[in-house]
C-alpha cells in the first residue's frame, strides 16, 4: 500500500513551527545568559511602576469626588483638588490621632501583662494541652533543647526576613512619599494626560482605546472604592463585636481585620490567627471557638452580603484566579503587588473581555456584509 505523501503546504507549516520553537528557546537561552541585566531592568521597571500604579489607582478613588464638586460649581480644578486633598489628609490624620495612642496603649499592655503569661504557658501549660500527648511533647522538647535547631533556624531566618522587609518596605515608603506629588499633578491634568495617551495610539484604534480606558477606569475605580469602604466597615464591625464578646485588645485585633481585608481570602485568615492564638492561651475572656465563629461569620457576611452589595457581582472573580494573581503580582511587585493583585487581575479580565467583544463584533459585521453582497 502506497504511503500518503506529505504535501508541500503541510511541510512548510511544520518547518515554520519548528523554526518558531527553536527561535523561542534560543531567545530564552540568550536571556538566561544575561540574567543580571534582566534583573536590573526588572528592578528599574518596578521602581517606576509601583508609584505610578499607586497614583493611578488612588486617582480612580479620588477623581469622581473632584468631578462631583465641579458639577456642583466648585472650581477651578485646583480648588476642588485642594478641598479633596485637605479633607483626605484631615480624615487620615484624625484617624491616626484617635487610633494610634490607643493601639500603642494596648500593645504596651500586652507586653507588660501578657507576654510572661504566654512564655509560662509555652514552658509548662502547652505540655498538658499538646494534641499528640505528653510523651510526644517530651520527646520533641528534649530534641529541641538538646540541639541548636531553634538558634540555627533563627540565625538563618532573621537575616532573610530583614532583607525581605528591606526590599519591600523601601520601595513602598518611597512610593508613599512620591504618591501625593504624582497624584496632584495627575489629577490636575487628568484629561490632558488621557488625551496625550490617546494621541500616541493610531487613529484607527483611538476609539477602541478610549472605550477600553473608560471601562478600565469604571471597573477598577468601583472595585477600589468598594474595597476601601469594606476595609473601614469590617474594621469597625470587628472591633465592636470583639468588644461585645469581651476580647482583650479588641481595637488592635479589629484594626487588623480591616487592614488585612485588602488581601483577598488570605487576609481574613491572617486576621483570625492572632486573636485565636491569644484566646487559646489567655485565662480570661472568650474562648478560641467563639473568636473563630466570629471571624467565620464576618467572612461569610463580607463575601455574601457586603461584596455583592458594595462591589457588585460583575467584579467578582473565581478564587483560583485571585490566588494566582496574588502569587504572580506579589512576585513581581512585592507587598504592593499582593495588595493590588485583584484590581490588576480585574484589569486583565476587562481587557480580555473587550478583545473578545470586538472580535465577535468583527465576525458579525463580516457575516452581515457577506449576506448583503
Amino acid at each position: 500500500m502506497k504511503k500518503k505523501q506529505i504535501s508541500d503546504e503541510s511541510l512548510n507549516r511544520i518547518i515554520k513551527y519548528l523554526a518558531i520553537t527553536l527561535l523561542f528557546f534560543g531567545v530564552i537561552f540568550l536571556a538566561m545568559q544575561f540574567s543580571d541585566f534582566w534583573n536590573w531592568i526588572l528592578a528599574a521597571i518596578k521602581t517606576v511602576a509601583v508609584p505610578v500604579l499607586l497614583a493611578y489607582f488612588t486617582s480612580l478613588i479620588v477623581f469622581p469626588v473632584i468631578k462631583y464638586l465641579e458639577k456642583k460649581g466648585v472650581g477651578p480644578r485646583g480648588f476642588s483638588l485642594a478641598i479633596v486633598f485637605v479633607l483626605t489628609v484631615s480624615i487620615i490624620f484624625a484617624g491616626f490621632y484617635y487610633l494610634i495612642p490607643r493601639i500603642v496603649e494596648e500593645i504596651t499592655n500586652f507586653f507588660n501583662r501578657d507576654v510572661q503569661t504566654i512564655i509560662t504557658y509555652l514552658q509548662t501549660g502547652l505540655r498538658d494541652d499538646f494534641i499528640f500527648g505528653t510523651d510526644i511533647y517530651d520527646q520533641v522538647y528534649t530534641y529541641v533543647t538538646e540541639t541548636d535547631i531553634i538558634s540555627s533556624t533563627l540565625d538563618s531566618m532573621i537575616p532573610n526576613l530583614i532583607n525581605t522587609l528591606t526590599d519591600s518596605l523601601i520601595p513602598l515608603l518611597s512610593s508613599v512619599i512620591l504618591l501625593p506629588i504624582l497624584l496632584i499633578y495627575y489629577l490636575l491634568d487628568y484629561e490632558v494626560i488621557s488625551e496625550k495617551i490617546r494621541s500616541v495610539v493610531p487613529q484607527k484604534n483611538a476609539k477602541n482605546v478610549a472605550e477600553l480606558g473608560s471601562r478600565l477606569n469604571n471597573t477598577i475605580g468601583a472595585y477600589l472604592r468598594g474595597q476601601v469602604f469594606l476595609m473601614v466597615v469590617l474594621g469597625i464591625v470587628a472591633t465592636i463585636v470583639y468588644r461585645l464578646i469581651g476580647l482583650k485588645y479588641y481595637l488592635v485585633f479589629g484594626v487588623l481585620v480591616g487592614i488585612t481585608n485588602v488581601i483577598p481570602y488570605f487576609g481574613q485568615i491572617i486576621a483570625a490567627v492572632p486573636p485565636i492564638i491569644y484566646t487559646f492561651i489567655a485565662t480570661t475572656g472568650p474562648g478560641p471557638i467563639t473568636v473563630l465563629a466570629v471571624n467565620l461569620t464576618l467572612q461569610f457576611i463580607e463575601g455574601n452580603i457586603f461584596q455583592p452589595l458594595i462591589i457588585g457581582h460583575q467584579l467578582s472573580m473565581h478564587p483560583i484566579v485571585i490566588i494566582i494573581s496574588i502569587l504572580f503580582f506579589g512576585s513581581l511587585f512585592g507587598f504592593v503587588g499582593i495588595i493590588f493583585a485583584s484590581p490588576l487581575a480585574a484589569s486583565l479580565r476587562v481587557i480580555y473581555n473587550f478583545y473578545r467583544e470586538k472580535k465577535q463584533e468583527k465576525k458579525l459585521n463580516t457575516k452581515a456584509e457577506a449576506n448583503t453582497s
